[in-house]
């Protein structure tokens, strides 16, 4: 069976021309602006492959492409689960007696979408050759976007980027211009906006009117649920609800909130003598209001990060049954934060990992220990597995661990005793509002006693809101890592490894310790190298 790959760039041919002013007299008026161009700019796809292919309706695939791409995914392995590992490698084509030169000195392929598939060709016994199958039978390897062409004086190597590009740019926020009012004072000119998504505790809001003691809390509508002064929720009541707050001011001892979609502020009648400090649920400028960790982060990305919806993978709904569990954060604008920096704040300690697909989508993908009543999505053995060879796992979790502290509800403004709290302060207040995480722990009494050194991961941080919420997911680490783990790297032939992706189930019998009566596994990375008919994947058994 002879195995082949087939690539797809999208390429522009850019306008020629430019816009120029003309002095016409008699059939337009004098001065109008009229296109001084030959062609306007068109998108055309190129094809290549590494070995030759026509597809059914005639379309040639020279066969150009010589050094072919390497990709690897992987979900996160690490005791703290921020994020997972991606890398995307590069094409090469070859340029044989300059036939490529036109392309590339008159093209562009700046991140622009490429596309790569697999198939084999099927043998004719009758005419004895190879038969090129239909181009719907052709399975995606990769998809994403290709950087501009790097020449050489015999090829052209095109760098290849996966979805979590999209991840890398800053996640766009508005900037205080001092003016006053809503547009804040000199104090924060320059500075970026503050933003709420979820529900967060104790934040401190932006003071951007020292005079009128306006604070904002958030670029989009929110809700404050409580208000502090020092700690102390008694001191400063609530008001109204106004649609212009610097209309009028609050009386003494209260507060005013305007919120809409280009905000929300508040403003104190009287100037506070201890710090301000808000519990609040922020919703987006669009008016939606995801509850759950996962959902925020999939609208985030959506709507300020600005991501095309395409890039989201259809198995991503819009609510998430794979993590119902509510959150949120607060970004106080003090620095710029990209679109990783939002997801690995939003999934840590999820055990949770967002993924590029091998249709050029994002999807979060769970890893959780491998139970009986799933059904593996194939079976291997010695006679599927060309090569068996152990991995290691990150230290953090080998030996196991014998405790799991996950943190909920953070909060944002850590206040110790001292002046700066309110002496009317309670003593739970005052307890909560004193260390940034509390935490729900799962332990095994069994695994610190048989293991010298067990593993005893420092508290984890993140975005849940409620101690259920947490408690359940620590009970998860501790059934995943509770207990003694086998990575195993495991190499099959491509034509079955196209079936497995991240997160499947497996079921695996070979001759290596542990593994000569079956037992589930799940895939935990994939490695795929261009020039060879085998794939490695990892397993966790």
């Amino acid at each position: 069976m002879a195995t082949f790959r087939t690539v797809e760039l999208d390429i522009v041919q850019p306008a020629t021309g430019t816009l120029a002013q003309t002095l016409s007299h008699g059939t337009r008026a004098h001065g109008t602006l009229r296109r001084q161009t030959h062609a306007l700019e068109s998108t055309d796809t190129i094809r290549f492959s590494d070995a030759g292919f026509v597809d059914e309706n005639g379309m040639p695939y020279p066969p150009y492409v010589t050094d072919a791409f390497a990709l690897d995914r992987g979900l996160s392995l690490s005791a703290d689960a921020m994020g997972g590992s991606f890398s995307a490698g590069s094409i090469t084509l070859a340029n044989p007696g300059g036939v490529l030169d036109s392309l590339l000195t008159t093209r562009l392929n700046d991140h622009l979408p490429v596309r790569i598939f697999t198939g084999s060709k099927v043998w004719d016994a009758a005419r004895q050759i190879w038969k090129d199958p239909q181009s719907g039978s052709l399975l995606p390897v990769f998809a994403g976007l290709g950087k501009s062409w790097k020449p050489d004086r015999t090829t052209a190597e095109i760098d290849l980027l996966d979805a979590t590009y999209w991840l890398d740019g800053s996640m766009p926020v508005s900037t205080y211009g001092g003016t006053g009012k809503l547009d804040g004072d000199s104090n924060v000119a320059g500075k970026n906006m503050p933003r709420i998504r979820g529900s967060v505790c104790n934040i401190t809001p932006m003071l951007i009117d020292s005079v009128n003691y306006v604070y904002q809390i958030s670029d989009g509508p929110a809700s404050i649920t409580a208000l502090y002064e020092g700690g102390y929720a008694g001191g400063i009541e609530f008001a109204a609800t106004v649609a212009d707050i610097y209309a009028t001011s609050p009386a003494p001892g209260t507060y005013t909130v305007q919120t809409g979609s280009a905000g929300t502020w508040l403003r104190l009648g009287t100037k506070p003598v201890y710090g301000i400090t808000v519990d609040a649920v922020g919703q987006f400028r669009s008016g939606k209001a995801p509850s759950g960790v996962l959902d925020i982060l999939r609208q985030m990305l959506l709507e300020d990060l600005v991501m095309p919806a395409a890039y989201i993978d259809a198995g991503w709904a819009e609510t998430s049954a794979i993590a119902p569990w509510s959150g949120g954060w607060y970004w106080d604008g003090s620095e710029s934060v990209t679109g990783k920096e939002v997801a690995t704040t939003l999934l840590s300690g999820l055990n949770i990992t967002l993924v590029p697909t091998r249709t050029g989508t994002l999807l979060p993908i769970a890893l959780s220990a491998p139970t009986a009543s799933e059904t593996p999505v194939v079976e291997l053995n010695a006679d599927l597995i060309t090569e068996i060879a152990a991995a290691s796992l990150d230290s953090s979790l080998d030996p196991p661990t014998w405790r799991w502290r996950i943190g909920w509800q953070h909060n944002f403004t850590v206040q110790t005793t001292g002046s700066n709290l309110h002496p009317q302060a309670s003593a739970d207040r005052q307890a909560i509002i004193a260390v940034a995480d509390r935490a729900a722990v799962w332990w095994s009494a069994d695994i610190k006693s048989r293991y010298r050194v067990p593993n005893d991961p420092a508290l984890i941080t993140t975005a849940l809101a409620k101690q259920a919420d947490a408690t359940l997911i620590a009970q998860s680490h501790g059934a995943l890592w509770g207990t003694q783990r086998r990575l195993w790297a495991v190499t099959i032939p491509q034509d079955y490894a196209w079936q497995l992706e991240l997160g499947d189930v497996i079921g695996i019998t070979a001759p290596a310790p542990g593994l000569q009566t079956r037992q589930l596994a799940r895939v935990v990375s994939e490695q795929i190298r261009a020039t060879d008919q085998t794939v490695t994947f990892q397993i966790l058994v």
